[in-house]
């Protein structure tokens, strides 16, 4: 019988089966479940439908228990219910909710209203005021109050004498507020981003911010759960502790990843951590879930090994932890996922990596079906199917390779190639705990390891070069799963992040460590407390230099367009290699008696897998190829200018970037230190708005940028686009370097040198039939004179029959000027003059254009109240078409020499 039990055991090894899928039984029906939530959200069938299939499915699959049918409609059964839960969230929105309210135009978005709601835990402070979420009860609008439901966001600024340091509004208070609420898209360009998806996606359903805290009134509070007004005051606390012993720097750090509040993060900090690849490590993620769930984890079990009370402790730690951290989504789903593995430890239950991470999955799309669509969860799922799914299962295996002696399940050694079997010997075998195994042993035999094994251990080494082997190997896996994401959410990726992710989250983590220990021990003595404070600042200064050198290399951050429309399947094709890799891996069993030869068949998916990432990376057909039309693109970009030309041969020139007009640094007080400026780590105009419309487009390349003159709302987002895509020239009418926003500008284009051209009128530029005609101003006698706004580039462009002028921000007395030649002004398409302003747009000027069209470029509600009423009429009394960006969105003119075709992003 032992005969025969062992020969089955040995064809069953030789036959390289695998249990790992079997035991994950869930996967199948997350599987299914999913595809349910996106049939529902891709197609529209009625909820009823849903029901019935779903009940049909389970009553046959009890009638047919133990039959291979079965499983199928177990399937079926979760597909209708996947399917059942979208279709209830979408229709759940009762009438009361602000959500709905603002959707249906019941209220419209930035109308001042009056809202009474409870500050929730999530209130954060800031460096100039404090981000209040009140969970709202009532609203008051022209003249009526209303039952009301919700999640608004308030910014309350601090008034300049106390700053921002302290809480004013606690969890519980209940406030009422005076505020224009918005629930809008920000700016309407292909490639943006919804601003409205991604408040939903933060469970919030409208933001706004009041000027003065004279318009918050606190008037009463509520009775609220003790433990979280607890964790609400500790947080707060810490956060004021940070902001009053750290610097600037070190404190917003320190805020940000341990306490999952970025607003006290600067512009240059942030900037640093994200070339470097390493910004993930100050968002609260799974990362830190599960760092901190392993600490408490290995405390309590040097305590006990009570299972049941070392999965309450831990379970009860880590989700005081979310709480008070704000439970975001994304922690909230990494401390379920933790929870989940502690449970299965507690029952003596051996959960499947891949069944926790489907149970997970189900669990979190039951309660909010639409997170489905969150980059959010995408990207969290994946790292961890990654980890689980190819990481630690490749790990486990190599390990089993380097430690392999004699045993019952593994009577032969494994059937590797010598290299790889010397490799993994170094890394994991030890010849101290093989001598006590044999020790321990009624046999002994002899084993022959490699040599280099034994070195390593006595040098005290072998544990390190372990370390560093897994980690490395684990990121790896985890950026190539995430390579299409990566792409398509952040257009960036960083070669070397594998490496730098070590360091950073290494000197990191002990950083935290030594400010976590001064906040404790400051309130009893800060004496006592100043040397980790000290300890801190010194560590992250070293992180930001070392991530400054190393930034400086050429390929340490790489910014990547994506491709768009048919060429996203590229994307979803990317993964099929990796999943056949992942499934052989999940099947290759290196201790199989006959070893499978490598043929052309097997190495396919690895090949696959390069082609694919090679097309993403390179991008060779993402951008447009030339159509013979030329191509004029008006983006949306609130108050700014922003318009990007493509020729028919396929060239392309970006005229302005837009920019913040508002933009403003804020100033830090301290007591006995010298005033230091703060600027915060908001996006910018160039970045989220141009640069992403140019990736959405495919571009990696632009040929020329324009700059009219050195507004901010001009020349600030070509600053970024000379950043992020290689250019071939900038072009200018004048240097003025006593100009901040020009001499920024300037300061990246000699970095990425970038050549500068100082046009005038007269100056012309060719692309095959299209011709650029500079019409003005004239050639300045020094370059480097200031430029005002009657000093902006004019530039006219001519493609056959038809004519665009584009006329940055001239006033007056230059329209006037180009009157006396109005060969110069005809053209079908006019971008208006000072974003409608009535400092421009003379009626002589008008009469002038014989516009066909005349283009706004300014925001949806512009603060300095353009464009103005009279200018419209003006345009419109010459029967053109009068357009604005803010309203409109992207405004796309598309001419082939002889007509002009016109269309726009909001239909």
């Amino acid at each position: 019988k032992l005969k025969r039990e062992v020969l089955t055991m040995l064809h069953e090894i030789s036959a390289g089966r695998s249990a790992d899928l079997s035991q994950s039984p869930v996967v199948g029906l997350a599987i299914a479940f999913i595809g349910g939530i996106l049939t529902a959200s891709f197609k529209e069938i009625p909820i009823v439908v849903f029901v019935c299939s779903g009940l049909v499915s389970v009553v046959t699959a009890l009638l047919t228990v133990g039959s291979r049918f079965c499983i199928g409609f177990v399937l079926s059964a979760f597909f209708c219910v996947g399917g059942f839960c979208f279709l209830l969230e979408k229709d759940s929105i009762s009438p009361d909710r602000l959500r709905y309210k603002y959707d249906s135009g019941s209220i419209a978005s930035g109308e001042p209203v009056e809202i009474t709601g409870v500050v929730t835990s999530r209130t954060e402070l800031a460096i100039d005021g404090v981000y209040l979420f009140l969970d709202v009860d009532s609203i008051s609008f022209r003249g009526r109050a209303e039952n009301a439901s919700g999640v608004v966001r308030v910014f309350v600024p601090a008034s300049e004498s106390d700053g921002a340091t302290r809480l004013e509004y606690l969890f519980g208070d209940r406030l009422r507020v005076l505020v224009g609420l918005e629930r809008e898209e920000s700016f309407r360009n292909p490639g943006g981003v919804s601003r409205i998806k991604i408040l939903d996606q933060q469970g919030i359903d409208a933001v706004g911010s009041v000027k003065s805290k004279l318009l918050v009134e606190l008037i009463g509070t509520t009775t609220v759960f003790l433990p979280s007004k607890w964790l609400f005051e500790w947080r707060q606390g810490v956060v004021a502790s940070f902001r009053e012993n750290l610097n600037t720097s070190t404190s917003g750090v320190m805020i940000a990843s341990m306490l999952g509040n970025k607003h006290h993060l600067d512009k240059a900090t942030a900037e640093s951590f994200r070339e470097g690849g390493t910004f993930h490590l100050l968002v609260i993620s799974g990362l830190h879930i599960t760092f901190i769930g392993g600490i408490v984890v290995m405390i309590i079990s040097r305590l006990t090994a009570n299972r049941g009370l070392r999965f309450a402790v831990a379970a009860s730690v880590l989700w005081a932890y979310a709480i008070a951290v704000g439970a975001e989504p994304p922690v909230i789903r990494a401390a379920l996922m933790f929870t989940l593995w502690l449970f299965s430890d507690a029952i003596f239950r051996s959960s499947g990596s891949l069944n926790t991470l489907a149970i997970c999955a189900v669990a979190i799309l039951c309660v909010s079906p639409s997170d489905i669509f969150n980059p959010s969860v995408h990207l969290t799922f994946l790292a961890v199917f990654a980890i689980v799914g190819n990481g630690l299962p490749l790990l486990d295996k190599l390990r089993a390779i380097g430690e392999w002696h004699p045993m019952t399940l593994r009577p032969a050694p494994p059937n590797v190639g010598k290299t790889l079997k010397t490799f993994c010997e170094c890394l994991y075998w030890s010849e101290k705990k093989w001598k006590r195994l044999v020790g321990r042993s009624v046999w002994e035999c002899a084993l022959f390891k490699s040599e280099f094994a034994a070195r390593l251990e006595k040098l005290h080494i072998q544990r390190f070069l372990r370390f560093l082997f897994e980690s490395v190997t684990v990121s790896v896996i985890v950026q190539m799963w995430l390579l299409p994401l990566s792409v398509v959410y952040f257009h960036r990726i960083s070669p070397f992040a594998v490496f730098h992710n070590l360091w950073v989250g290494f000197v990191l983590a002990i950083e935290s460590i030594a400010a976590l220990s001064g906040v404790v021990l400051s309130n009893f003595s800060l004496v006592a407390a100043a040397p980790f404070f000290l300890v801190a600042e010194i560590l992250n200064s070293l992180i930001l230099q070392v991530t400054g050198v190393f930034n400086l290399v050429q390929w340490a951050e790489i910014r990547l367009p994506h491709y768009s429309g048919a060429g996203r399947i590229l994307y979803f094709v990317y993964f099929l290699p990796l999943i056949m890799i992942t499934m052989k891996l999940l099947n290759w069993n290196p201790f199989v008696l006959k070893r499978q030869p490598i043929s052309l068949r097997s190495a396919s998916p690895f090949a696959g897998l390069l082609l694919f990432a090679a097309l993403i990376v390179f991008h060779p057909f993402s951008a447009p190829f030339p159509d013979g039309n030329l191509r004029v693109d008006f983006l949306d970009v609130g108050q700014g200018d922003c318009a990007l030309i493509t020729m028919p041969t396929g060239e392309t020139i970006l005229i302005d970037g837009g920019g913040r007009p508002g933009f403003s640094q804020t100033v830090i007080l301290r007591e006995g230190e010298t005033p230091e400026a703060f600027t915060p780590d908001v996006p910018n105009i160039g970045e989220n708005v141009v640069s992403a419309f140019l990736w959405e487009r495919g571009y990696s390349r632009i040929d020329y940028l324009l700059a009219t003159h050195p507004d901010t709302d001009h020349i600030q987002g070509l600053g970024d686009v000379a950043e992020n895509f290689e250019t071939g020239a900038a072009i200018v009418a004048r240097t003025p370097s006593v100009d901040p926003d020009f001499a920024a500008f300037l300061r990246i284009l000699e970095k990425k040198e970038i050549p500068v051209i100082v046009a005038a009128k007269g100056n012309k530029l060719s692309f095959g039939d299209v011709r650029i005609e500079v019409i003005s101003p004239e050639a300045a006698q020094n370059a480097d004179f200031p430029q005002s706004n009657d000093d902006s580039l004019v530039v006219r462009v001519v493609f056959g029959e038809t004519a665009i002028l584009f006329t940055g921000d001239i006033e007056k007395s230059t329209e006037r000027r180009l009157i006396e030649r109005p060969g110069d002004l005809r053209a079908d398409v006019f971008k208006v003059a000072h974003h409608g302003s009535r400092t421009s747009s003379t009626e002589e000027f008008v009469a002038a254009s014989q516009a066909k069209a005349a283009i706004i470029s300014v925001g949806r509600r512009s603060q300095f109240g353009h464009p103005h009423p009279e200018v419209v009429e003006r345009w419109e009394s010459i029967g053109a078409k009068v357009l604005r960006t803010g309203e409109t969105g992207t405004i796309s003119l598309v001419s082939d020499g002889k007509t002009l075709k016109l269309t726009t992003f909001k239909k």
